[in-house]
């Protein structure tokens, strides 16, 4: 199942990132990837306007915020900051794949800010 952001902010971040990052970040909550340690790969899909294409974010765990951290990879130079939607899949760290969630998709997005949809 998957870790579903709507409606979310994607910035320019200017301070210290992970390596391998474009410098826009999306941040989040950091109750929804509590089991994900820091520089952890999140893969999944982005749609921002009409554009949708397959996505790799690195994990910067923070105190009550975490930042995903689009790759350098993934950055096509004509997307502009925006807000954006997410489908997160799954998770890469330490060699081993790891689902985000194995019973339901979770739907969150910033106007609910800490709370979970339920399921639609």
């Amino acid at each position: 199942m998957a870790l579903i952001l709507e409606n979310f902010l994607i910035r320019k971040r200017d301070d210290s990132r992970p390596a391998g990052s474009s410098g826009y970040a999306v941040r989040i909550p950091s109750v929804f990837l509590f089991m994900l340690s820091d520089g952890a790969e999140v893969r999944g899909e982005m749609k921002l306007g009409n554009e949708e294409q397959e996505i790799t974010l690195i994990l910067e765990k923070a105190s009550c915020d975490d930042f995903l951290h689009i790759s350098a990879e993934d950055w096509d130079d004509t997307f502009t900051e925006g807000r954006a939607d997410f489908k997160l899949q799954e998770a890469f760290q330490t060699g081993k794949r790891t689902l985000l969630y194995e019973k339901r998709d979770v739907i969150t997005s910033p106007a609910q800010s800490c709370k979970i949809s339920p399921k639609r």
